[in-house]
């Protein structure tokens, strides 16, 4: 009997460093899977900046920025770049997706958006909105020495498994204007903080920066870098932007994930690993799991 006492409590004591150390919920756990956030922040690059016959097409890539969205089973994708025909495209490709976004250059159609793809079956969009990153954030305009017009993509979600709600936006800064970037965090931080409301926030969005740059450290000021408070290592390494396989800089991690305080980070993973053939984008995703507390 103390044999069989002694071979039982191990058995146990094993389940439970098992399942200690694992991100994923114990099998059966309802309550851990819809609790888990799987966001995900991904330049796709526009669908129109290269030729036909230029083997980064759009035409050449689309099924293999779906496959690495569905492989990645992201419940939230905030997308930088898109044009209305590849978010068509990709909603073709991945039904379980309701969007929202409008075009920078005419708030509508015209123009690349900050597109933000909800799984239809785990959250509702209860509002959503559009702020122009410039002096006149209500309407389409250009700010400071930005080369293009930018904007700030807002929703309020809902989770339909709990009713919990939060702020989820995406934002993609000038890659010219320095001024632009310092002032655009600036205005994202105090409209997040006017439209928040007390509920938590995560923003994903492409800064054209680095960590440490003076709109990260704005940024920062108001919410963290998901890659700073990950509670489990990084993964991926330490560069997003890859220049179609042309440009591959250590560090030179442009793509972001931030929370406030109210979001607590599982995990945060650039999907660098690919295989033979051409790349989906000038950009790898860049995917973290989080939980609400």
């Amino acid at each position: 009997m103390r044999t069989l006492r002694f071979l039982w409590l191990m058995l146990s004591a094993a389940l439970t460093a098992s399942c200690a150390g694992s991100l994923g919920p114990a099998a059966g756990d309802q309550t851990a899977t819809t609790s888990v956030l799987r966001v995900m922040s991904y330049n796709i690059r526009c669908g129109s900046c290269e030729k036909v016959d230029d083997p980064n097409h759009w035409s050449r890539r689309r099924s293999l920025v779906a496959q690495t969205i569905r492989s990645a089973q992201a419940d939230l994708v905030g997308l930088q770049e898109a044009e209305l025909f590849q978010i068509r495209d990709l909603i073709a490709l991945l039904p379980q997706y309701d969007w929202m976004g409008v075009g920078r250059d005419d708030g509508a159609e015209k123009g690349e958006m900050n597109a933000v793809l909800v799984r239809r079956a785990a959250f509702t969009i209860s509002s959503r909105k559009t702020f122009w990153l410039s002096e006149t954030p209500e309407r389409v305009s250009r700010g400071w020495d930005a080369a293009l017009n930018r904007t700030l993509s807002l929703l309020k979600l809902r989770r339909q498994s709990d009713g919990r709600e939060f702020i989820f936006a995406n934002t993609h800064f000038d890659h010219v204007g320095q001024l632009a970037r310092r002032e655009s965090a600036r205005l994202i931080d105090a409209t997040l903080q006017r439209e928040a409301g007390g509920l938590p926030v995560i923003l994903t969005g492409d800064l054209n920066d680095r960590p440490g740059s003076v709109a990260h450290r704005l940024l920062t000021q108001v919410l963290v870098d998901a890659a700073v408070t990950s509670v489990t290592p990084l993964r991926g390494g330490d560069l997003t932007f890859n220049g179609f396989g042309s440009d591959l800089q250590a560090g030179n991690k442009i793509d972001y994930v931030m929370v406030d305080g109210l979001t607590q980070v599982l995990s945060h993973q650039v999907l660098s690993a690919r295989s033979e053939g051409p790349y989906a984008s000038d950009h790898y995703a860049l995917l973290v799991e989080l939980r609400l507390r």
